[in-house]
């Protein structure tokens, strides 16, 4: 038997979910959640590019008409755009190294989840294109599971 592997934000509540987040995962899914050393610098940036894009929606409403203003404005929003990027590329290289490890320490819990029929990995994350659960569906896939894709974006 396979394992099939589907990804959902964590208010999902079917019979196959495992929480796979830090902040709240249970012994079964902590082993695949990224560790605070990880979570916490991608978070600072990604609330600096929050910040950086708040700023300049703030400055453009403010002045719409004016054009230095306006470039600067989107010269800002560029940077922000560059720093999630920067952070999200660090932490998909973190977080594949902490599963790396977590396979070699953690085998049997590994072996356990690739055992099951199905799997929702939840996360609190919207966006799955940036989310551990989606790089976790991948790795999944490539110890022989089939990745089914985000449930309810069908």
């Amino acid at each position: 038997m396979t394992l099939t592997v589907y990804t959902a934000r964590v208010s999902y509540g079917g019979a196959d979910r495992l929480d796979v987040t830090r902040k709240s995962a249970g012994p079964d899914g902590i082993v695949f959640a990224p560790s605070w050393s990880i979570l916490r610098p991608a978070l600072d940036l990604l609330s600096v590019a929050r910040s950086m894009r708040a700023a300049a929606d703030h400055a453009g409403a403010a002045k719409p008409d004016d054009a230095m203003l306006a470039e600067s404005c989107a010269e800002m929003t560029r940077a922000a755009e560059a720093i999630e990027t920067g952070a999200w590329a660090l932490y998909v290289e973190a977080y594949r190294s902490e599963m790396r490890e977590s396979y070699r320490t953690q085998r049997a819990a590994w072996r356990a989840l690739l055992a099951r029929e199905s799997v929702t990995l939840v996360c609190y994350c919207a966006d799955p294109a940036r989310c551990h659960r989606t790089l976790l569906s991948a790795i999944l896939a490539k110890l022989g599971s089939t990745d089914a894709g985000e449930r309810g974006s069908r």
